[in-house]
């Protein structure tokens, strides 16, 4: 038994010389790339990141249509009085200077009235 454990570590120095070392010399070009492999079977989806920032705002619009009338009220103006059409109510009075008394402003002043549909 004792020989067996002596020859074991002679046995791996004996072996060790064995080995052949290849000889180094200097390394030689590289060889031109290979042709381009298939692609590769898609990953799976990542998980959704967070919004970004608002973009700038765009050009503004083209300048729509004007709309119908609803001829529900009108602008009547007078001096010291003003009156509305059959079927119109007068509704507010203004006085150019001064106060109006009831539909009346004082003498030579512009007065405006709006005059409401019934």
């Amino acid at each position: 038994m004792k020989a067996l454990i002596l020859m074991i570590p002679a046995l791996s120095l004996t072996l060790a010389g064995c080995e052949q070392k290849p000889a180094v010399g200097p390394q030689g070009p590289p060889g031109p790339p290979g042709p381009q492999g298939q692609q590769g079977p898609s990953g799976p989806v990542g998980s959704k990141g967070e919004p970004g920032p608002n973009g700038p705002p765009g050009p503004a619009g083209q300048k729509g249509e004007p709309g119908t009338p609803s001829h529900q009220l009108r602008i009547v103006m007078g001096q010291k009085t003003v009156s509305c059409d059959e079927g119109e109510i007068l509704v507010s009075v203004i006085c150019s200077a001064g106060a109006p008394n009831g539909v009346t402003c004082p003498d030579s002043v512009e007065t405006k009235g709006l005059c409401l549909r019934k």
